[in-house]
């Protein structure tokens, strides 16, 4: 049947493989299963393979992960869809040659052992290409495979460029050969063509100019779109149709392969470059001044977008005037132009709307000032003006230039608006201190000189925030007064560590975050510093504090509630699930059965709810609250809840008075669950002792100990190794410590058992 009509059975859907006329590609049933088939296609890796049939593993999961991948015939990255085909394809032939009109018992006993032995090695060595980081790496380890598995004595990577093909991997030290011209010979001829061939005798070949005479027979495959593979041999006839068909199914690889990194590549690139904006747009927020802030644009565009030509046109009276210019632009490079008739610029900044020219040339309204400039990239900034970036060849900028291009003038729209801003600050300075007064926030008026800074002034809302009568502050040190004396978090390397209050003494603006000593205590701020007049080491200017205290005290205890929220849901839909599903379950088998036993399990299991809920209620209800805390005796409250825990035939020991200062219930509910824990994983015969250790106490047991690698994660919610448990007695025990600000770590006991510390 095979030789005539071969089957194909898959057990998915394979987006459709096409495997020619005359092969029938179908689904198992009832009626044939894979022993039936020419050849099965399985998606997963624990899929049952069938004595005989040539199986071929089409999965998302990687070859190394695989179990006893010499149990198929081979391996498909999933949607490499081309790959998949020639394999199967592969295999076919291979089974239609092994004899006897291609009968399903073939490749039990294959005509060519070797064949099959290459194929399975080939695809097990398909592992260290997927491994590989580089391109480079790829090549190298790829070089590798077709001397250990395709026994290839010469073989060549090529890529090719707008020049020509170079040699990017070889076995004989020739990488970086190159260009050799794209319309040479076998080689350029499997480029153009993207057709594989199998050459037995160059001399025989219209197409084949092999650059040394020796060369005899070739294998050349084409290696996506842009390269091509070839094995040489100095012997007539070197290579068969086996090993044409092992080298399609390794350049596949590779191909995929290096795919995947150049695309890793690319986002890595693509994300570096994008930090780097970021940060360059950052810096601009230091400008001081329009000329300032428009240089260092076309600087960050320059060294971070790599554009050939950047520009920036501020418009005044009608036109669009030069203002920045990268440094190796011609002197001559921008020039004045009228809004009326200004070209590209003029209709960008008008529409505000970003435009990508691919040729000047072809544009009815480019008006280039040099002819050398093709492609031009125009980005409003806002209603100040144009950036323009020009490149010397066509289709230079794509919709990524576009992208990081808008988003840099974003922010030189904003720090120039900001600019504009402060100048008109300053041209007002006069009504800004009639205005002082009428400024809901705390506002200073206040001169700096040699780095000590002196209050002239402060209204109403500043008396009112920071509790300071204004007599007592005037002419004082106003730093020495609300600069917490506890040490600012430690900044970023290279960054100012000047306090931003004394940034007016050289023109600079500042906005950010502060905290700030009032007479009720440190709280938080938003801090605006706006200078007037700047000096080189004197100035004055204004200090407006906005009082966010209240907002990130509630901003914190939002996050804590989403998160608090976040633990119940995935418990309530998770843990109370399981013991309901439990207790319905035998109920309905109660009922069918009559079996009372079935009762038992279900109230063993509504038990388990019922603890399971008490305990959520203890999170929930009280979390990490406690009440006053006062000095308890710590064997007291341990004897006391040792006496209402089940805890058998357990023993505890209380080694010496400990005295520590605790909610007194809640430390007992600390304990009784500790003292829970001991009894459920250490046996009821366990013996606990509670004692002191420097700065806090100690709970360890004589149980089996809880192991390294767990000690992290036991006070997670829901964590336990009882079957009977249901983990959230030390969840609630880490809460209770964290509330009476203890910190609480999990170790090893003297005796091997564990050992709970709390310290404060």
């Amino acid at each position: 049947m095979h030789a005539t009509d071969p089957t194909v059975f898959v057990d998915g859907d394979f987006d459709g493989i096409d495997l020619g006329d005359g092969v029938t590609v179908a689904s198992p049933s009832d009626d044939n299963g894979p022993s039936d088939a020419a050849c099965v296609v399985v998606a997963a890796p624990d899929a049952e393979v069938c004595d005989g049939v040539p199986t071929v593993l089409y999965t998302d999961v990687p070859p190394d992960a695989v179990d006893r991948p010499g149990r198929f015939d081979a391996y498909v990255r999933r949607g490499d869809r081309a790959a998949l085909e020639s394999q199967v394809r592969w295999l076919l032939a291979s089974g239609d040659d092994a004899g006897a009109g291609g009968d399903v018992e073939r490749a039990a006993e294959p005509r060519n052992d070797r064949e099959w032995d290459r194929l399975k090695r080939l695809y097990e060595g398909t592992t260290e290409l997927i491994a590989a980081e580089t391109v480079e790496e790829l090549y190298e380890r790829a070089i590798g495979l077709t001397e250990d598995i395709l026994e290839f004595d010469n073989s060549s990577f090529f890529h090719h460029d707008d020049e020509g093909f170079y040699v990017v991997a070889n076995n004989d030290d020739l990488v970086g050969t190159g260009p050799i011209a794209a319309e040479m010979g076998l080689l350029g001829e499997t480029y153009r063509t993207k057709r594989s061939f199998l050459v037995d005798d160059v001399r025989d070949h219209p197409e084949a100019d092999p650059n040394d005479p020796s060369y005899r027979s070739a294998v050349s495959v084409p290696a996506g779109d842009d390269g091509v593979f070839q094995a040489i041999s100095n012997e007539v006839g070197a290579y068969d149709e086996t090993d044409l068909a092992l080298a399609e199914l390794l350049v596949s690889y590779v191909s995929e392969t290096r795919s995947r990194i150049e695309s890793e590549a690319a986002v890595r690139q693509s994300r570096e470059q994008t930090e780097r904006l970021h940060r360059g747009a950052t810096e601009l927020a230091a400008a001081t001044s329009l000329d300032e802030l428009f240089e260092r644009t076309v600087e960050i565009t320059d060294d971070i977008l790599e554009f050939d030509i950047s520009y920036v046109g501020v418009v005044e009276d009608g036109d669009i005037v030069p203002t920045a210019i990268s440094s190796d632009a011609p002197a001559d490079g921008a020039e004045r132009v009228p809004l009326d008739d200004g070209g590209i610029a003029a209709e960008v900044y008008l529409s505000g709307t970003t435009d990508i020219t691919d040729d000047v040339r072809d544009h009815p309204e480019a008006r280039p000032v040099k002819r050398m400039y093709r492609a031009v990239l125009s980005v409003p900034i806002g209603d100040v003006g144009v950036f323009q970036a020009a490149a010397f060849t066509p289709a230079a900028f794509d919709e990524r230039d576009a992208e990081l291009a808008e988003l840099l003038m974003a922010h030189v729209a904003v720090t120039a608006e900001r600019i504009h801003a402060e100048s008109r600050l300053r041209e007002e300075r006069d009504r800004s201190t009639a205005l002082f007064e009428h400024v809901s926030d705390a506002a200073v008026a206040y001169d700096v000189e040699g780095g000590a800074l002196t209050v002239r002034d402060v209204n109403r809302g500043f008396q009112s925030a920071f509790g300071y009568d204004a007599d007592d502050v005037v002419g004082s040190d106003l730093l020495g007064r609300i600069v917490p004396p506890e040490p600012e978090p430690v900044p970023e390397p290279g960054a100012d560590e000047t306090i931003p209050e004394l940034l007016v003494a050289t023109g600079e603006s500042y906005r950010g975050e502060v905290r700030r000593r009032t007479d009720g205590g440190v709280r938080e701020f938003i801090l605006n510093v706006v200078p007037l007049s700047p000096g080189e080491e004197r100035g004055a200017g204004y200090a407006i504090y906005t009082d966010i205290t209240e907002r990130k005290t509630r901003e914190s205890e939002l996050e804590r509630q989403n998160e608090r929220l976040e633990e119940f849901a995935n418990i309530v839909s998770h843990d109370l699930r399981n013991p309901l599903s439990v207790a319905r379950g035998n109920l309905d088998l109660a009922r069918e059965t009559g079996e009372e036993s079935r009762f038992d399990t279900a109230e063993r299991a509504l038990e388990q709810m019922e603890e399971l809920i008490d305990d959520l209620l203890s999170l929930a209800r009280r979390g990490q609250l406690v009440d006053e805390t006062e000095r308890v005796d710590l064997g007291v409250v341990a004897r006391q809840a040792w006496a209402t825990t089940d805890t058998a035939d357990a023993e505890l020991v209380t080694c010496q008075s400990i005295v520590v200062d605790a909610d007194e219930d809640r430390l007992a509910e600390l304990l009784a669950n500790l003292f829970r824990n001991a009894v459920e994983h250490g046996g009821r015969d366990v013996r606990v002792e509670v004692g002191g250790v420097d700065g806090g106490f100690y709970v360890e047991d004589d149980g089996p100990g809880i192991e390294p690698d767990r000690r992290d994660v036991v006070f997670e919610p829901g964590e336990t190794t009882d079957n009977g448990g249901i983990g959230y007695g030390l969840a609630i025990v880490e809460s209770i410590a964290e509330a009476h600000g203890w910190t609480a770590i999990v170790t090893s006991g003297t005796t091997g058992g564990a050992r709970f510390e709390f310290r404060a």
